[in-house]
């Protein structure tokens, strides 16, 4: 079976007419307001989505920061309203979400972390009802007084993750405007949850955030999913300066990055007023992965650093928003690809 011939026949089996296969196990996905947009974590260069997740049945309009859990599953933060959504791993077109729950006391939500046991961990930056909140697995519907983590050493909350531990890391500024990142023991109780370790100080070399708009996230964080190096995307409030700084695994206090990605040839560009969401991701191989405007991604190979160039620039060759969107990556392949260009589940019948 021919790759056009297969498109074809999986369009015809589940009546959607798709113009591409399903998107491979490593796969890196844009999140855009009103669509999320998957591409080859290996591309390079124009690339056309693999998968596109876009129509009103979607519910998505202001959707941002996302989290792909154990099973695949898109957990979508709704920044403009209240609502969480859940895709599963294949959802393509207008497909509405496998399940949805609503925070009706606050919206403002820029970020989420899943942990292994998929309880949800929903960042609003809200001034009255800013924090992290907690919301059980399985959860839908409306949930109106959810179990919430209140950060005292942060005022200005930016980025939430989630490291190999299932322990969960806070990022924000504390009221000087500078940078904090705190892990709290959250594998032993998420409810109180004890503050573990603290990375801040002059050290760190992070930009202060005394300017930044309570929307505006210019900090951002990612965990590596194999050696737990934890990267902080960071910028000045007027984006006039980016880098990305790489902290060892359960670095605390005031401790300097193993190093620091920054530069004109990494091409990596702020934006003041960016979208809502993840400015950056890490897959399981330890390649980093930044979203920038015009729906690029910028690759670097694992243990990247200083001026330094992409490994790969994957650019999206169909039209689209033109902003920074929020950044997620699906790594680790499971499936085989046969010699028809079709990816499939082992076992799965031709």
């Amino acid at each position: 079976m021919r790759p056009a011939l297969c498109v074809a026949v999986v369009g015809m089996l589940f009546a959607v007419p798709l113009a591409h296969a399903e998107c491979s196990h490593d796969t890196v996905f844009l999140t855009l307001g009103d669509q999320i947009r998957g591409y080859s974590a290996r591309a390079n260069g124009a690339t056309e989505p693999c998968q596109l997740l876009q129509g009103p049945l979607t519910t998505l309009m202001s959707a941002g920061g996302t989290a792909i859990d154990k099973k695949d599953a898109f957990h979508v933060a709704q920044f403009g309203n209240d609502a969480v959504d859940i895709f599963p791993r294949n959802a393509e077109g207008n497909q509405p979400p496998g399940r949805s729950f609503t925070l009706p006391m606050t919206n403002d939500l820029p970020g989420i972390a899943v942990d292994s046991r998929l309880n949800d961990f929903v960042l609003s930056v809200r001034p009255s009802t800013a924090g992290v909140m907690v919301i059980p697995v399985h959860s839908s519907g409306p949930i109106p007084n959810p179990a919430r983590i209140n950060d005292p050493n942060i005022t200005h909350y930016q980025s939430v993750a989630i490291d190999g531990d299932d322990n969960l890391l806070i990022a924000g500024y504390d009221i000087q405007g500078t940078v904090v990142i705190d892990t709290f023991g959250t594998s032993r109780s998420v409810t109180a949850p004890p503050l573990l370790r603290s990375i801040t100080g002059p050290k760190t070399g992070l930009f202060p955030g005394r300017n930044v708009f309570f929307s505006q996230i210019a900090t951002s964080i990612a965990v590596d999913p194999h050696t737990d190096e934890l990267f902080v995307y960071n910028t000045t409030a007027d984006a006039s300066q980016v880098q990305v700084s790489i902290f060892a695994a359960k670095a605390n206090g005031n401790v300097s990055p193993l190093r620091t990605i920054s530069g004109p040839a990494t091409e990596i560009v702020g934006q003041s007023l960016p979208p809502p969401g993840n400015r950056i991701a890490v897959s399981a191989d330890g390649r980093l992965f930044v979203a920038v405007p015009n729906r690029r991604i910028l690759a670097f190979a694992p243990g990247a650093k200083g001026n330094v160039a992409p490994s790969q620039i994957i650019e999206d060759s169909t039209s689209g928003p033109d902003s920074a969107g929020s950044i997620a990556v699906r790594s680790g392949r499971r499936e085989r690809q046969d010699d028809d260009g079709c990816w499939r589940n082992p076992g799965s019948p031709h």
